[in-house]
């Protein structure tokens, strides 16, 4: 049986615009998801997305998960340093389910009732 997927939604924080290192216009920003399953493909997020801009929603198995942001010029180079984020997805509760039941003949055990008017 596989590990189950989490789903999570990734979001990106924006700084303030500065000026492209390499002339060319910004593209976007590419995400890899890697978990225990290995790298996610790529997501290019552009700031269009809805319902909030700067986030997609995906799934990552249990236990350790990083996320690298890239952000690219229009000609695919990168601009500025890549930010990576670790963290730890814990895995979902558990329950145990009912899988059968059993009936046994037998008589069942009477119990004394008393109203609440008998009582007074």
């Amino acid at each position: 049986m596989s590990a189950p997927l989490i789903q999570v939604t990734v979001a990106l924080t924006k700084g303030a615009a500065i000026n492209t290192p390499t002339g060319a216009q910004s593209a976007g920003t590419s995400v890899v998801v890697t978990d225990a399953n290995g790298a996610q493909p790529a997501v290019v997020l552009t700031g269009t997305e809805t319902p909030t801009p700067w986030s997609f929603p995906t799934s990552v198995a249990t236990g350790s998960v990083s996320v690298t942001a890239t952000d690219l010029d229009s000609t695919g180079a990168t601009l500025g340093t890549p930010v990576t984020a670790t963290f730890t997805e814990a895995a979902p509760p558990t329950f145990q389910p009912t899988t059968a039941i059993t009936l046994t003949q037998g008589v069942a055990p009477t119990a004394s009732v008393r109203s609440a008017a008998l009582r007074k």
